[in-house]
């Protein structure tokens, strides 16, 4: 895996605390734990408990039936990479995300 690749989809330990404490299983279940290097490592995340394969697309992002409109299942603790997304007006129109 190529680690520019993974550092979009990382989290850090305050969201892995943060779902620990609230008890989110469901969605520590979707986090690998990818060492890098002699004493360091990556939180990666979304990767099928099944399979262990990484998605090509966030589990908790849901499309309303019938409409363009998606909403995010975890919004109350989603990870800080995804409340800090898009980066700019230029990033959510080079992307797609129609959030601003």
């Amino acid at each position: 895996m190529n680690l520019s690749d993974a550092v979009s989809t990382c989290v850090d330990e305050t969201d892995i605390e943060k779902w620990e404490k609230k008890g989110r299983s469901d969605i520590l279940a979707w986090v690998a734990y990818l060492p890098l290097a002699e004493g360091s490592f990556v939180y990666d995340i979304w990767f099928n408990p099944k399979t262990g394969e990484e998605v090509e697309r966030c589990p908790w992002l849901r499309k309303l039936p019938k409409m363009n409109k998606y909403v995010c299942r975890i919004h109350d603790v989603k990870p800080r990479h995804c409340r800090e997304y898009p980066k700019s007006r230029r990033h959510a129109q080079k992307t797609g995300c129609k959030g601003i």
